[in-house]
């Protein structure tokens, strides 16, 4: 049987825990599996298209297609999940998703339901699909955002599905505890990564050829920026983060990554309401002329 398919613990030179991560085409999901590979982990990661899914296999990664909008797909992803894991999941890592930067008024309906099927319902429907596998001592993570603790303008529709996703977390953490499952939140603030480009298309997308209310030439103009926005990191970054939670260095409920995001939040907690003025200070709101 190829090391790659083989139950976990009979791969060579593989540590026994398996470790799921969804939307490990690029970015933060792909910068986690390449750190679990490294450290001797056996990974089964998810993407979209035949190409990412082509990559990831020859990174060494059990791959699996995964479309969070179909509950087809989540099935049969569940499906292979536990049959390449022989049943027995260590850490299941909710990465995949997408940012839908549009001003509230402007988010369509089926938009809306993108946004929120991919980033929570999805990421849910998985997990309850294979928390059977998750055995005491087993940990589920998701990847949250620090705009699920506090909101900016133009960012509404993302903000929703990531503060769904923290009370989600929450929740998980209340139910889960009588089995001796860990479920920890990763909150990253601005990442080097796809995420601004992936953005943008879905803003497009969504405002098609609609002339909006407001002026969305300052969020345009960051969204099409080739330089990354002051205070990324890198996905390693991130990705060091999870690691750590995979293997017991970090235990707690949430980590905040980036020192931007550390002081965003840090200023929602002390500020409350009064942060609305950060918040519009970071991203103009203004009509069209």
């Amino acid at each position: 049987m190829p090391a790659s398919l083989a139950p976990p613990g009979q791969g060579k030179g593989m540590k026994a825990k398996t470790i799921v991560i969804t939307g490990a085409s690029s970015g933060i999901g792909r910068a986690a599996a390449d750190a679990c590979l490294a450290a001797g982990y056996r990974v089964i990661a998810t993407a979209r298209t035949p190409g990412d899914l082509d990559r990831l296999a020859a990174i060494g990664a059990v791959p699996v297609p995964l479309e969070l909008t179909s509950s087809q797909s989540i099935a049969q992803a569940a499906a292979l999940v536990r049959g390449a894991s022989g049943g027995v999941v260590d850490v299941l890592f909710n990465n995949a998703g997408y940012g839908l930067q549009v001003a509230l008024e402007d988010a369509t309906p089926e938009a809306l339901r993108r946004q929120l099927e991919t980033n929570v319902i999805g990421p849910i429907t998985l997990t309850n699909a294979l928390l059977d596998t998750l055995r005491p001592g087993a940990k589920l993570v998701f990847n949250s955002s620090v705009l699920g603790v506090c909101v900016v303008p133009f960012r509404g529709p993302y903000c929703m599905s990531k503060f769904a996703v923290e009370a989600a977390s929450d929740a998980y953490r209340l139910e889960l505890a009588s089995r001796g499952i860990g479920v920890h939140v990763i909150q990253p603030g601005p990442i080097e990564a796809q995420f601004r480009p992936n953005a943008l298309r879905a803003l497009e997308e969504c405002l098609g050829d609609r002339t909006p209310r407001l002026d969305y030439g300052n969020h345009l103009e960051r969204l099409r920026a080739v330089a990354s926005t002051e205070g990324s990191v890198p996905a390693a970054a991130v990705a060091q983060v999870f690691l750590d939670i995979v293997e017991g260095r970090r235990a707690r409920p949430r980590y905040l990554v980036t020192r931007l995001a550390r002081m965003a939040a840090y200023a929602k907690r002390a500020l409350g309401s009064g942060f609305d003025r950060l918040a519009r200070a970071s991203e103009p709101v203004v009509e069209r002329r």
